[in-house]
């Protein structure tokens, strides 16, 4: 794999960077990643949702309407994406815990989307979280950026506490614990009456707007590359964007039990345990109705909190004067469960996880489209590529949407496929899930994850079949129907096809 990515990595830096006079006259890129947002957003038919500059953002550009993650979980969807290679491929499928899950450790030679930019004379960028932290350098990766990663700007005064608690209260409470070395954490919603920029986001746009005012000025185009972490759990947001919602009014997930025929044990991860953790949510059992409505109304308030940072961002790219000269690339890492069969995270397989938002905007290309075809997010590297004018490497497996953003009719997947593995060491799981336009196929394997390179296994220990035109709501799995006995197959041979590294199936 290494020797293969060597020699792709040879092939990329072959082209020589463009001349100044060349590189003017290309796009800008402004790549704006989301943590945990599902597509929970007016310009994807939520109707009580307030994102009014992501809605403007929409209309200038191509909604994918069916787009999937690879991985619902921060850092290998972010690896895989910023790297244009499955999690198959890259060996990265949960957040790592060991230092050989660095990039430039486990794939040393491998060129990413910002790099490829670098390396055809673009100014490239980070700010807050891109790739998943934990996954590169202290420099964010910086062999993919002419300017290294580095702090944000605040607002005066008192910086946030970790986890970015603002309140003065929970400040205190958190401060005691630690001079006494106490594990503790904190609530899982604040609202405090300051300034957007007194929270980590909001510094991140102020400093965002600031560099796009400095890139602006260049004579090279720039790609600036801009992380969001809300909505993210704690639900954290200025007290003005929680007063745009009344709480009672707020839906709740209509269908908050498990699938009848799932298996649960697999599909499920750790019981909503990243939500438990807080101090002030319940370690087990159900979630209360009140306390329910308290964080769907913290999600859309850091909805409509990371709505304004990017609407910032716009206006200060119009008013540069290079608005109609720049690409942006919008999306959220993997969706979010808000109570979907009574769970609250991510790691799942199902639609409420799996499906993530993606807009793209590019000088061009009309805006006001909405593709309806299956996409995933290994297809965002070779698309800014392609607008771009910029090669694509051998090494990138998705394919780029800029038929779609056309107006072709072009189907480019004929399934969507995520993936979550369940586990740790040598009895892991792995479940691969296929999304076509109706339904949603998942077999579950046993996978070996105690060396560098995992070893999944040839039987299927568990199957799951959903169909979205009679079930919207992933009620049952009807994989062991035996009237659905030849639809099952159809997708098993459909998964042989897409997935052929996996071991021949018994």
């Amino acid at each position: 794999m290494r020797a293969f990515l060597l020699s792709i990595s040879l092939a990329a830096l072959a082209f020589p960077a463009f001349a100044a006079d060349t590189t003017s006259t290309r796009p800008n890129v402004l790549f704006i990643a989301i943590d945990d947002l599902k597509p929970l957003l007016g310009c994807y038919g939520t109707s009580w949702i307030q994102s009014p500059n992501i809605d403007r953002l929409a209309a200038k550009g191509t909604v994918f309407t069916a787009n999937y993650c690879q991985v619902a979980f921060c850092a290998p969807t972010r690896f895989s994406l910023l790297t244009g290679l499955r999690p198959d491929s890259t060996g990265m499928y949960l957040n790592p815990d060991q230092s050989q899950d660095l990039l430039r450790t486990r794939l040393p030679d491998v060129v990413t989307l910002p790099q490829q930019f670098k390396n055809h004379g673009y100014i490239t960028h980070p700010l807050h979280k891109v790739f998943d932290g934990r996954t590169v350098d202290q420099g964010h990766d910086a062999a993919s950026w002419t300017v290294p990663y580095g702090p944000w700007e605040m607002a005066p005064g008192e910086k946030p506490a970790p986890g970015g608690y603002q309140d003065p209260a929970t400040k205190t409470r958190l401060a005691e614990a630690l001079k006494q070395g106490k594990p503790i954490s904190g609530p899982a919603t604040e609202a405090c009456d300051i300034a957007d920029n007194a929270y980590h986001d909001g510094g991140v746009a102020h400093t965002a707007a600031k560099r796009i005012r400095e890139f602006a000025k260049k004579e090279q185009p720039f790609f600036l590359a801009v992380g969001f972490v809300k909505p993210h759990l704690p639900f954290i947001a200025p007290k003005k964007y929680w007063d745009l919602y009344d709480r009672a009014a707020l839906p709740l997930a209509p269908f908050q039990q498990l699938p009848q025929g799932s298996p649960n044990d697999l599909a499920f991860y750790s019981n909503s345990g990243e939500l438990r953790a807080y101090s002030d949510i319940p370690k087990t059992g159900l979630i209360p109705e009140a306390l329910q409505r308290e964080l769907v109304h913290g999600y859309a308030a850091c909805v409509s909190y990371i709505d304004a940072q990017v609407g910032l961002l716009m206006q200060t790219l119009a008013d540069c004067g290079v608005a109609d000269d720049t690409i942006i690339c919008f999306w959220g890492d993997h969706g979010w469960h808000l109570g979907e069969h009574g769970h609250w995270g991510k790691l799942t397989n199902y639609e409420d996880a799996a499906r993530a938002p993606l807009i793209i905007s590019a000088p061009g290309v009309a805006g006001g489209k909405r593709v309806t075809a299956l996409t995933e997010f290994l297809d965002v590297y070779p698309t800014l590529c392609e607008l771009a004018g910029l090669p694509i490497p051998a090494q990138v497996e998705g394919k780029s949407l800029v038929p779609l953003m056309r107006g072709e009719d072009v189907p480019l997947h004929k399934a969507a496929v995520s993936q979550m593995s369940h586990g740790r060491g040598k009895n892991g799981s792995m479940g691969w899930s296929l999304r076509t336009p109706r339904y949603r196929y998942i077999e579950w394997r046993s996978a070996d994850f105690s060396s560098d390179k995992p070893v999944f296994g040839s039987h299927a220990q568990d199957t799951e079949l959903y169909d979205y035109k009679s079930d919207p709501q992933e009620r049952e799995n009807l994989a062991d129907k035996t009237d659905h006995a030849t639809l099952v197959k159809q997708h098993q041979a459909l998964f042989d096809q897409l997935l052929p590294h996996l071991p021949t199936r018994e």
